[in-house]
């Protein structure tokens, strides 16, 4: 495969982001990535799988789930392209995924084995330090959110979610793309639960409502924001994963 090539086609941000780390990778093995494509719904790994690939998540979006006791499921994360899955499996040694990985949007993920992956860091000390740094603050931040996360209302939980949205949306009016439903599995609790949640947001003005839709336009997302700030000690921001060059 013409990896470069394939990157070079790339929508701006997401090229600029991953074009100076294919750079750094020798040529015979980024010959050897292929491409995956996901229609919405269809899941790339579940959990506790074999771990055997490194996956690069070019277009799209991709949730990270874990299943739940009573059979449903939470929504780790949800992840827009560029992001690395597996890196967490490789440099940990792991033998197996960690989470289920389900495409939210139709996606295109470049794809290498995790010992040519491993062949190249092994071989770059300055890649290895940087991607293992970047693992070890992605589980810090993980870990700090979560705990985070488990003191929250129901309430503040969905204000998150909004202002990730927003933020990911980059317009000035945003339509939550997400249904009660699907925001009650993303924050673990009742679809009632986040109902009367964005019925208190939206008579605060964090929110407003158009028929059944949710709209977030820029005095709310202040508004939601003002309200996290102190929570989570800064401004809020996007979701973690994006490699970094």
């Amino acid at each position: 495969m013409d990896t470069l090539g394939y990157l070079s086609g790339l929508d701006a941000p997401v090229r600029d982001r991953l074009l100076p780390w294919a750079g750094r990778i020798p040529a015979a093995l980024l010959s050897r990535c292929s491409l995956a494509r996901l229609d919405k719904g269809d899941e790339l790994v579940h959990e506790l799988d074999r771990f055997s690939y490194i996956y690069v998540l070019t277009r799209g979006t991709i949730a990270s789930t874990s299943p739940l006791v009573d059979g449903g499921t939470y929504v780790i994360d949800e992840f827009r392209a560029p992001v690395v899955f597996g890196e967490m499996e490789a440099i940990g040694a792991s033998p197996f995924y960690h989470s289920s990985l389900t495409a939210t949007t139709p996606a295109e993920l470049l794809r290498t084995s995790s010992s040519d992956y491993l062949a190249w860091l092994t071989g770059d000390a300055e890649a290895l330090l940087a991607r293992s740094r970047w693992v070890v603050q992605r589980l810090a931040s993980q870990s700090s959110h979560e705990r985070s996360l488990l003191t929250w209302t129901a309430e503040k939980r969905v204000a998150h979610v909004f202002c990730q949205l927003y933020e990911e949306g980059g317009r000035e009016r945003l339509v939550v793309p997400l249904t009660r439903a699907r925001l009650a599995e993303r924050i673990g609790v009742s679809t009632k639960t986040v109902s009367r949640s964005v019925a208190s947001l939206a008579g605060a003005g964090m929110a407003r409502l158009e028929g059944r839709k949710i709209v977030i336009d820029r005095e709310a997302f202040a508004l939601l924001e003002k309200m996290l700030r102190n929570e989570l000690g800064q401004g809020v921001h996007t979701s973690e994963g994006r490699p970094r060059s």
